[in-house]
């Protein structure tokens, strides 16, 4: 009688699995990549594509307008950042289906991450601190890492898919992947009029899915809107922000504001800001590195592009005396500065978009 139960427990298992999953092979080495389909892993998407494409306020807009990085044949749709959407939460797109884009770039974090390297397929860690990807459409020059190698967010993003730490596989192993996924073909043939798939195309959606992630809705937009007022301490903490301090040498003055200008605290054409590091040189080795936007920054940790510096206040008050730190180049402020600074930069936190169903993975 046991042997009857378990006979129909077995076949009742594989008649699940036949209908839930299917297995494809797509390539022929000796470490083949397994493509697992499974019912629990299509996408939730509704009918009509939520909007990506928007009307941002005066001030978001005036900026959008001055610095815009969208190629011309790559211009949001929200058909296209749909597709981004889908692929960008996919582990489908790594070697053994167990991360994606959104595992480096959490939306809960502000599309960052809480740790200083990153954990990538087979467990191994990343050479740098992952970036925020917020506001990367406002980088004028587009140029997209730490060490700004990418030219730009088509470019920057199939990197991470072909590192062999972070997601491991060749460019035909990616194809054949998203090719073997049903719910592919009409995502392709709404953003793009056709159902042909390449890594072109996949670049593309992931690219406006990135650059739709913009920041807007925190107290800093109300204020600059005429909603809201600053208090005293964020007032003051803008004001210090805004002027510019001695610098070294009889070097230009800088101030917060010069490399990261307002309103979304980016700014490709200010110098990459010195920061020495004995393991990493950054562009052209010249130990510099990409100023990243300062949106949300209170609510971020593990800073920079090592990710050493643990959070904001630790970063403002860096070579503080009696604190064993060592400053770091033009980022540390007078300590009777540091909390109005704190202010007003939490006024840069958007919460929106760490919830926004827009941005939220689809398959769960």
């Amino acid at each position: 009688m046991k042997k009857i139960i378990i006979s129909a427990a077995a076949l009742l298992v594989v008649v699940s699995l036949q209908f839930c999953s299917k297995t494809a092979v797509v390539s022929t080495d000796a470490n083949p990549v397994v493509t697992v389909i499974t019912a629990a892993l299509q996408p939730n998407l509704p009918t009509t594509a939520l909007v990506y494409v928007m009307n941002y306020p005066a001030h978001i807009q005036l900026s959008l307008n001055a610095n815009d990085n969208t190629p011309a044949d790559n211009v949001l749709t929200n058909d296209g950042a749909t597709l981004g959407r889908v692929l960008f939460y996919d582990k489908q797109l790594s070697k053994n289906n167990t991360v994606a884009c959104a595992s480096c770039h959490k939306q809960n974090l502000s599309f960052d991450d809480n740790v200083a390297l990153s954990v990538g397929f087979a467990g191994g860690l990343t050479s740098r601190n992952s970036m925020a990807l917020l506001n990367t459409r406002f980088y004028k020059s587009g140029k997209m890492f730490w060490d700004e190698r990418a030219a730009s967010a088509e470019k920057q993003a199939l990197q991470p898919i072909q590192n062999l730490v972070e997601m491991g596989i060749t460019l035909a192993e990616l194809e054949t992947k998203v090719k073997a996924l049903n719910y592919y073909p009409a995502l392709f043939l709404k953003a793009f009029g056709s159902t042909a798939i390449d890594s072109v195309k996949i670049a593309k959606a992931l690219s406006q899915f990135e650059r739709s992630i913009v920041t807007y809705q925190a107290k800093y937009d109300r204020v600059k809107q005429g909603l809201e007022s600053f208090t005293t301490a964020e007032a003051a903490g803008e004001t210090l922000f805004n002027t510019a301090g001695p610098a070294p040498g009889g070097a230009p003055a800088l101030s917060c504001q010069s490399c990261h200008s307002a309103p979304m605290f980016m700014n490709s054409a200010a110098p990459p800001f010195a920061f020495p590091d004995p393991l990493d040189a950054g562009i052209n080795n010249q130990n510099r590195f990409k100023s990243g936007s300062l949106r949300n920054i209170s609510t971020r940790t593990a800073l920079f592009h090592n990710g050493r510096i643990a959070n904001l206040q630790a970063m403002l008050t860096a070579g503080a005396p009696g604190s064993g730190t060592q400053p770091i180049p033009a980022h540390s402020v007078a300590p009777q500065d540091v909390q109005n600074i704190l202010a007003f930069l939490a006024t840069l936190t958007d919460n929106t978009i760490a919830t926004e169903v827009k941005f939220s993975n689809p398959f769960q």
